[in-house]
């Protein structure tokens, strides 16, 4: 329970959720309403289809941990320059040169790294509501990966761990 607790706090709080994950890069919660409606039908399927596993997740840990290690700043993407994911892949990189690299190191393409991050936000956005009696209405369940709310149920921990890293890079803000 203890787990549970921590994850919904963090997400409540300003969305730090996707800055973990996109190394301090942009905030969560505006980023995924934002994004889901200015993406076009292609880019919602590819998130929607990706498929969360142990792999992926373990490369997502060590980007933020080699993020943080370096001390990358976090900025926010221009939302009103995002029609895809590769407008959003092109303003990941273009905060720092060290990015693409480090994405590199660890077999993500900018584009490969904001789909996985926004499948497993996502994911975890959608598993924390449906736990709320007062969100749980707004989660359209039928149309939920089942496989990726899976594979975060089985690794919740260690998402959270993931997150709680990210937080502690950014102060908590």
């Amino acid at each position: 329970m203890h787990a549970r607790q921590a994850l919904s706090m963090s997400v409540r709080r300003a969305g730090f959720l996707f800055v973990a994950l996109l190394m301090l890069l942009a905030p969560a919660l505006g980023m995924a309403q934002g994004v889901s409606q200015r993406l076009n039908a292609a880019d919602r399927a590819e998130i929607a289809n990706f498929q969360l596993n142990q792999d992926v997740l373990a490369r997502l840990q060590a980007v933020t941990a080699d993020g943080q290690s370096m001390h990358i700043k976090k900025s926010q993407l221009d939302m009103s320059k995002v029609h895809s994911l590769d407008d959003m892949a092109d303003q990941l990189v273009a905060v720092d040169p060290r990015i693409q690299p480090m994405l590199a190191k660890h077999g993500f393409t900018p584009h490969q790294f904001v789909v996985a991050n926004l499948a497993l936000v996502g994911t975890a956005m959608a598993v924390q509501m449906q736990r709320d009696p007062k969100m749980a209405q707004y989660v359209e369940s039928d149309k939920l990966n089942q496989h990726n709310v899976d594979f975060y149920k089985s690794h919740e921990s260690q998402i959270l761990r993931m997150m709680q890293q990210g937080e502690g890079a950014s102060g908590g803000q």
